[in-house]
């Protein structure tokens, strides 16, 4: 799985939720086979990407203070 900017700027809103959500998926996948500082920066990856989501999230529907 790639991140391509373009495709991710141009895809919808909800897309890009969905982009985020796959991505955070991509990384707990990569840091159950991985071990040690590996296995934790992937593991941080995808908390950084699921925030992502939850802050996109929150924009679309309005809720920005959350």
């Amino acid at each position: 799985m790639e991140f391509n900017s373009a495709e991710f700027f141009a895809a919808s809103e909800k897309d890009r939720v969905s982009k985020c959500r796959a991505f955070a998926a991509e990384a707990e996948r990569l840091a159950r086979a991985a071990n040690g500082d590996t296995r934790d920066g992937y593991l941080e990856l995808a908390k950084k990407w699921v925030a992502l989501a939850d802050e996109m999230e929150a924009l679309i529907s309005g809720d920005d203070h959350g």
